[in-house]
């Protein structure tokens, strides 16, 4: 059976946030006050802000669909709060004809991501949502009823996610009590640690610590087909160096050679997201950091870097890393500060032994393969948008 494909835009409103002014801040809920929803509230409550009911006009409930219009990553698609919500997010409105649980599971897809970020990608200055682009994406409108059926699988299917993510979730609190016990809170140092700089821990040879190239030495003209790889903060923040299809040629890579990856490299987001890391594995592709990252190769001797994964994003760690950052809301790291991070440093075999006990944990959550998981979900998304559900 065929049904209708109509542009997005022409079926759903996107409605935009306000900004009430910092000065009506209130970190404590009163009288008269509501809830300031902002992009990082969808993953945590540390950082409950109110304002007054007067001072916003937009207004987002619990079923609403919200999207983030800014990035890193540009378009989360979110949902479950509600209160007033900034600028930062945008409210997606259908029209009569389109199902609110449909049209959630529609912008989820990794397709819409994918071309939406990229877009972004090739946007200069913060990246944001191409809303000319996102209007005119062509959706599949089935009747209501069809729309709520294959919602009701999607909703099934992602709740298997959930619960995954929840063992994962209950894997790392294990992982930071078991850490927390042999080598005590990371800043503090109870235990006595010696303590050393990034930079005294790193390989003792050139390029050990280096950011992607600067300005114009990597522009978008650059992009090929295929060839070698460019890693960014899409990346990173999702830890999948698989993720991704930006390359250059093999003149471009050896120009920028000294912002090439190897095994074992840990790879830092210097903006916006900072503060998330990766480890390049023993099978990647070669390819090169852009200008929002930066390298570490470590001292084999004095440092593992998978180890050094888990110290740099403990709480502690990331906290001290936030008041290190300059830029405001738009945290900014750059390699100076990141070489002068005092880190404790225990000796190598505490190191290994904390992360034998992290691979038995992972083997106990690997029963539910995360990435077959996603992928059987991002499968029926596509069935399901394409008519064949």
């Amino acid at each position: 059976m065929s049904w209708p494909v109509v542009e997005l835009g022409s079926v759903v409103s996107f409605v935009g946030g306000s900004q009430p002014p910092k000065s009506a801040f209130k970190y404590e809920l009163e009288d008269g006050y509501v809830r300031l929803l902002q992009i990082r509230d969808y993953k945590s409550d540390r950082n409950l802000t109110y304002v007054p009911i007067d001072s916003t006009k937009k207004f987002c409930s619990k079923d609403d669909v919200m999207i983030g219009r800014y990035g890193p990553p540009v378009f989360q698609i979110l949902r479950g709060l509600e209160g007033a919500y900034n600028v930062a997010l945008m409210k997606a409105q259908p029209n009569e004809k389109v199902d609110r649980n449909y049209l959630f599971y529609f912008l989820k897809q990794e397709k819409l991501f994918r071309f939406i970020d990229g877009l972004s990608q090739r946007t200069a200055g913060q990246s944001g949502v191409d809303m000319e682009a996102l209007k005119a994406y062509p959706l599949l409108l089935p009747p209501l009823d069809e729309q709520k059926r294959i919602a009701a699988i999607l909703d099934k299917a992602d709740a298997i996610r959930r619960k995954r993510k929840q063992a994962i979730d209950l894997a790392d609190d294990f992982l930071r009590s078991v850490f927390l016990d042999m080598f005590g809170d990371p800043v503090t140092n109870p235990k006595g640690w010696e303590v050393k700089r990034v930079e005294d821990i790193a390989a003792k040879e050139k390029y050990s610590i280096k950011a992607g190239p600067f300005g114009s030495a990597l522009k978008k003209e650059d992009y090929v087909e295929s060839g070698y790889k460019i890693y960014g903060q899409e990346q990173v923040i999702k830890d999948d160096l698989e993720f991704g299809d930006y390359y250059i040629d093999s003149e471009k890579f050896e120009r920028l050679k000294s912002c090439s990856i190897n095994e074992g490299d840990m790879l830092i987001s210097l903006v916006g997201s900072f503060g998330k890391i990766s480890v390049v594995p023993n099978k990647y592709q070669k390819g090169i950091i852009n200008p929002r990252l930066m390298k570490v190769k470590f001292d084999s001797e004095l440092a593992n870097p998978w180890f050094m994964k888990f110290l740099l994003t403990t709480k502690e760690m990331l906290t001290k890393i936030a008041n290190m950052s300059h830029g405001g809301t738009m945290g900014i790291l750059n390699v100076g500060k990141v070489k002068e991070l005092p880190v404790i440093n225990p000796p190598l075999n505490r190191q290994m032994e904390f992360l034998n006990i992290q691979s038995q944990v992972k083997k106990t959550v690997q029963k539910f393969d995360e990435s077959e998981i996603n992928n059987l979900f991002n499968s029926l998304s596509q069935k399901a948008f394409s008519g064949e559900l």
